[in-house]
């Protein structure tokens, strides 16, 4: 297994090489070296950011699947100085926030919002890459709306010739892939796809001399490794304005570096660690710093090859910078007459695999909230930018998460018949209420946000049950309420308790405790409040509240005996 293991891993580290190379010209940027360009710094700088910080990441980072390497930031157009010491800066910030356990943050990327930006990047990329496949020349666009128009606008200029090999190399891609996942007996075939397409355009263009007959094929890539560039690290005089745009580089790369990884994670079966993920990008970004790189972060297009082409450990990571350092080191020549429509089939097949679709209809028939949340992240990848299509997800699932929480589900509890559980009684129809004693829930911490929603609840519940109670001859004379699912309460929710004393204690009634959590007790101990209700009104459950509650009310007189009750609607949530 071990062997089979390596194996496969050696493909798709290969496979991911060679994606890295396919090189360019001054018109047609390839995959590694093209997010150079776009950076305003030598070409030769996307390869060696897909040499060291690829091995750097391979021996810390957690994600079996995640690609790193170079990707496009704009911002980093000035100097090449100024872009060393910025990937300097981004290394130091991801260190920090690993070294210092902060990876927590990337919790709030929920599988709504990891979902739909997976799907919308893959569609993004895979367009960004059809380009090669028609044999276009286009500036790079990652609006969907862009992209169409720039295609139609330029359909004219469509290359048959790219176009047949481009499609075929495609049309055999996608077969090798389909054949592998349904066929145990032929799985071989899956990693083989991007290699196997490689060398038959070398042997197309050796042999068949097709890049005499319209089929564009590389250009010259500089020879040799990477020189060091840890002297480029100080002085630095623009520190104060390379931090902000360090800040951003690191938020946004970690953003999409996460997203990237728990995608693929969830899709492969297997568990992230967050902090250990941040200190390996932290760790690539130091060795391209000190190695002539710009920042290094998780790539949608590196990654969705490497996991289609069947990746099974971090172990392809070392046989990607192992081919790219003999390359550079000696194949360069090889990979001259290899046709940029390679690239273009290789990242449109890969990314096909990354859509889910599927999750988005399972999302609409569970959760409608999860499916805007999906909705949100989809669209905005698509139709504005892979970034801010993330931030938007990310907003809307934390304000859906702070709608939630300002108004938190209560429940009127009555009793299971023959038993000492109590239970809603809006979903155990049976369930039996006690006249002049109410039994109530809050199933959520009480802090500022939701203590007025809370107190509107209990004033309910307690009205209905003051009139149902009266019906049957009996004052309400006892509050149980059940604290059992809070497990925190601010000075403002302390406050709150405090006027909820007050207020049943001047309408003659007492109000009772359940099960508050350790914590809890801790803090209103703090604040004084078993004093003030008294201490001989906190129990453990609500059984025992009530049956306590009850022995007092006979003493006096009242014996009230449990009755079944369907709750209207008002009086309960669910």
């Amino acid at each position: 297994m071990g062997t089979l293991t390596t194996q496969v891993d050696f493909v798709a580290g290969v496979s991911v090489g060679l994606w890295d190379f396919v090189p360019l010209t001054a018109s047609y940027p390839s995959a590694g070296m093209s997010y150079a360009n776009l950076a305003g710094l030598p070409s030769v700088y996307g390869l060696y950011g897909a040499f060291l910080p690829v091995l750097a990441y391979a021996l810390v980072g957690s994600s079996r699947h995640l690609a790193v390497g170079p990707v496009a930031e704009p911002i980093q157009d000035r100097y090449n100085t100024l872009a060393i010491q910025l990937s300097l800066l981004v290394a130091v910030m991801y260190t920090a926030v690993g070294a210092f356990r902060l990876g927590f943050v990337t919790n709030f990327l929920s599988h709504s919002v990891i979902g739909g930006f997976t799907s919308g990047a893959a569609i993004t990329i895979g367009l960004s890459q059809l380009k090669y496949i028609l044999g276009f020349s286009i500036p790079r666009q990652d609006r969907l709306h862009e992209q169409v128009h720039n295609y139609i606008s330029n359909i004219r200029d469509l290359k048959w010739q790219e176009f047949i090999m481009g499609s075929t190399f495609l049309v055999l891609l996608v077969a090798m892939k389909e054949i592998g996942k349904r066929s145990k007996r032929y799985r071989w075939l899956r990693p083989l796809g991007p290699i196997s397409v490689c060398i038959i355009a070398l042997c197309a263009v050796y042999i068949g001399h097709v890049d005499k007959k319209g089929i564009r094929t590389i250009g010259t890539i500089k020879k040799g490794l990477p020189p060091p560039t840890v002297g480029w690290w100080t002085p630095m005089p623009d520190f104060l304005k390379l931090l902000p745009i360090a800040i951003v580089v690191m938020l946004v790369d970690l953003l999409e570096s996460t997203s990237i990884a728990r995608a693929l994670a969830n899709k492969n079966k297997y568990e992230l660690a967050a902090n250990q993920e941040i200190v390996g990008l932290g760790l690539a970004n130091f060795v391209g710093s000190a190695f002539h790189c710009y920042t290094t972060t998780g790539s949608f297009s590196r990654s969705a090859v490497n996991n289609e082409s069947g990746a099974k450990t971090a172990l392809s990571g070392f046989f990607t910078a192992a081919l790219v350092g003999l390359v550079l080191l000696f194949l360069t020549p090889v990979f001259e007459k290899l046709p940029y429509c390679t690239l273009g089939a290789i990242v449109c097949s890969s990314v096909t695999g990354l859509l889910e679709y599927e999750q988005a209809i399972y999302l609409f028939k569970v959760n409608k909230l999860d499916f805007l949340v999906w909705m949100a992240s989809f669209l905005g990848t698509l139709f504005i930018s892979i970034e801010i299509g993330l931030g938007i997800a990310i907003g809307l699932a934390m304000l859906i998460v702070i709608y939630e929480s300002a108004f938190p589900h209560t429940a009127l509890l009555g009793r299971i018949p023959g038993s000492g559980v109590y239970r809603n009684v809006k979903q155990y129809k049976d369930a039996q209420l006690v006249p002049g004693i109410m039994a109530c829930r809050i199933d959520s911490p009480v802090y500022f946000a939701n203590v007025q929603w809370i107190k509107d609840r209990l004033r309910a519940y307690e009205a209905r049950h003051r009139e149902w109670s009266g019906e049957r001859g009996i004052k309400l004379q006892y509050v149980v309420l059940d604290m059992s699912p809070v497990t925190h309460i601010d000075a403002t929710g302390i406050h709150a308790l405090e006027g909820w004393i007050t207020h049943f204690a001047e309408a003659g009634v007492q109000l009772i405790l359940s099960n508050p959590s350790a914590k809890v007790i801790k803090a209103l101990e703090t604040a004084g409040v078993p004093d003030m209700l008294g201490r001989d009104w906190i129990f453990v459950t609500v059984h025992d509240a009530v049956q306590f509650a009850a022995r007092q009310m006979a003493e006096r007189g009242h014996a009230p005996l449990p009755e079944a009750m369907a709750a209207p609607d008002s009086l309960s949530d669910d």
